[in-house]
C-alpha cells in the first residue's frame, strides 16, 4: 500500500460523510489509523467511497449499550475524528485495508440512509482554542518519555511520534494516541477543544499508566 498526500476536507465531503462506528476506537487528528473493514455494510461503504473519487470518513466510538443494537443503527459519540484515506489495498476474499490520515475533529449531525447500509453525516469541524504552558507541555512530555521507556523493555523498537515541529494541540493528540488506553479517557480527550485543558487531561491518564507501570515492577 503506497501512501498518498493527505488534503484538507472539503466542504463537500464535509457535508455527507460516512462514518465507520467502532466500539473501541478514538481516532485522532494527525495520526495514522489502520482499518480492515470485513463486513458488508462498511467494505460497501469502502467500495462507494473509492468509486466516487471520495476518501474522506469520520471514525466515531459507540456510546454505551451498543452490543445489544450492533446489527443496527445504535448510538454514536457525536464528537468523531475525520480523516483521509492514504493507502488501501483490497483482498482477494472482498475484504479492505485502508490506512487513514486523521486531519479534523468534527461534531456528526447523522443524515438519513440514502440506498445503503452504512451511516452518513453533516460534519462540522471543531476548533481548537487557547494554548498549553511550556510547564504544561513538560509536565506532559516528562510522563511520556518516562512510559515510553518502560515499553520499550517490551517494545524495542517503540517511538513517540512527538516532533518539535508539533503544536500543543497536535502533540497532546499524538501522545493520546500512542499511549492512553482507555476508550472513555480517549473520548474525553478527542471532545476538548481547550487546548491546555487536552493537554492536562493527557498528563493525568499518561500519569496514572506510569503509575501502574512502576506499581507492576515492584516486588511483593
Amino acid at each position: 500500500m503506497d501512501w498518498q498526500p493527505s488534503s484538507p476536507l472539503s466542504a463537500e465531503e464535509l457535508s455527507r460523510l460516512p462514518v465507520f462506528p467502532l466500539p473501541r476506537v478514538v481516532f485522532f487528528p494527525g495520526t495514522a489509523l489502520p482499518l480492515h473493514l470485513f463486513e458488508p455494510r462498511y467494505t460497501e461503504m469502502i467500495e462507494d467511497c473509492l468509486k466516487s473519487g471520495c476518501t474522506a470518513m469520520a471514525v466515531a466510538l459507540l456510546a454505551p449499550g451498543w452490543e445489544d443494537h450492533y446489527d443496527e443503527n445504535p448510538a454514536i459519540h457525536e464528537v468523531a475524528g475525520a480523516g483521509r484515506i492514504v493507502a488501501h489495498q483490497a483482498r482477494p476474499d472482498g475484504t479492505h485495508d485502508v490506512i487513514l490520515h486523521g486531519l479534523n475533529r468534527v461534531r456528526l449531525f447523522e443524515l438519513p440512509n440514502q440506498d445503503h447500509a452504512y451511516r452518513c453525516a453533516r460534519a462540522v469541524p471543531i476548533a481548537d482554542f487557547g494554548t498549553a504552558t511550556s510547564s504544561d507541555m513538560l509536565a506532559m512530555m516528562a510522563c511520556a518519555t518516562r512510559v515510553a521507556a518502560k515499553v520499550r523493555e517490551r517494545q524495542p523498537d517503540f517511538a513517540l511520534q512527538v516532533s518539535a515541529e508539533l503544536t500543543p494541540a497536535r502533540a497532546a493528540d499524538v501522545v493520546a494516541d500512542q499511549l492512553v488506553v482507555s476508550p472513555e479517557e480517549r473520548q474525553q480527550i478527542l471532545e476538548s477543544s481547550d487546548v491546555k485543558e487536552r493537554v492536562n487531561l493527557v498528563t493525568e491518564s499518561v500519569a496514572s499508566l506510569l503509575a501502574q507501570l512502576s506499581d507492576a515492577h515492584v516486588p511483593s
